[in-house]
């Protein structure tokens, strides 16, 4: 997987997924707090945002995955001018970027 920018919900953070974190869901049974975590490392989670229930923070990393899979594809085809190579087919990665929704 290439680099996806993910923006916290709150707007002060920007951390790059590169394929080395995870993505979590976790609820908090005394506050009743749905919150999506990008970990760091085994001792380093950040609340990437809050929802109010675990089916939309489902929701959100449904869309997360959706960008992470996003590409450029190119079909490829006859060249456009007389006497040019013709254009093979192709996909590119392109930047990739995620705002966490506010709800």
């Amino acid at each position: 997987m290439s680099e996806v920018y993910i923006r916290s919900q709150n707007h002060e953070e920007i951390y790059t997924l590169n394929g080395s974190y995870a993505i979590k869901y976790k609820e908090f049974s005394v506050s009743k707090e749905h919150r999506i975590f990008i970990c760091l490392s085994a001792e380093s989670m950040y609340t990437m945002g809050v929802y109010e229930s675990k089916e939309r923070c489902i929701e959100v990393l449904d869309e997360i995955q959706a960008v992470c899979r996003s590409y450029l594809k190119v079909e490829g085809g006859a060249a456009l001018m007389r006497g040019g190579m013709d254009v093979q087919p192709a996909a590119f990665t392109v930047p990739r970027f995620y705002q966490m929704p506010e709800k």
